[in-house]
């Protein structure tokens, strides 16, 4: 992942893996700081007249896969980077993108993409939480494979709650990224 810290009237320079930006010397053209770089994905974190500057740069970004800007309140910004972090993919990994529609009933969370229902399935014993996937029939997805050839398996035990929607969200994607095994 490349991220590059944008800063009004100064320009641009690297984020290194820790935090830190850049020093002023470090600052560069936009096109020198992505010379090196093919992004699948673009994210852009800011509002108001910082938004604005980064919109007047948009012709020197790349065409990529995904490209998204956030103009949301603060909270719900870091909500989205985290997600949009959350979705870092090991090499030779697929998962489809597009929204997740989540819904709580009375038995609990559950999420739909595409054909696929990814569903809380209670306590799991002797310990732990299910996360069962199904087709949107109510049918067990059975027989789906990622495109390497790996079976998927449509249920998951895992062991905190509360990264239920995150787990449920990371197999709905492997789903609908999957090809049906014959």
């Amino acid at each position: 992942m490349t991220m590059i810290l944008a800063v009004p009237g100064r320009g641009f320079c690297l984020w290194d893996s820790i935090g830190n930006a850049g020093t002023e010397s470090a600052q560069s053209p936009l096109p020198v700081l992505l010379a090196d770089v093919d992004p699948d994905d673009i994210l852009i974190v800011a509002d108001g007249d910082d938004l604005d500057w980064i919109d007047h740069h948009a012709d020197l970004l790349p065409l990529c896969r995904t490209m998204e800007r956030t103009r949301n309140s603060v909270i719900q910004q870091r909500g989205q980077f985290r997600t949009w972090l959350d979705r870092g993919l090991d090499t030779g990994e697929i998962m489809a993108g597009g929204h997740i529609c989540w819904t709580k009933v009375a038995q609990g969370l559950s999420g739909r993409l595409g054909e696929f229902i990814a569903r809380y399935g209670g306590p799991a014993r002797p310990r732990g939480h299910q996360i069962v996937v199904e087709l949107t029939d109510g049918t067990s997805a059975t027989g789906f494979m990622t495109p390497q050839g790996d079976l998927l398996k449509p249920e998951a035990i895992i062991s905190n709650k509360a990264h239920l929607r995150k787990h449920m969200a990371a197999m709905l994607r492997r789903f609908a990224s999957a090809i049906p095994h014959y």
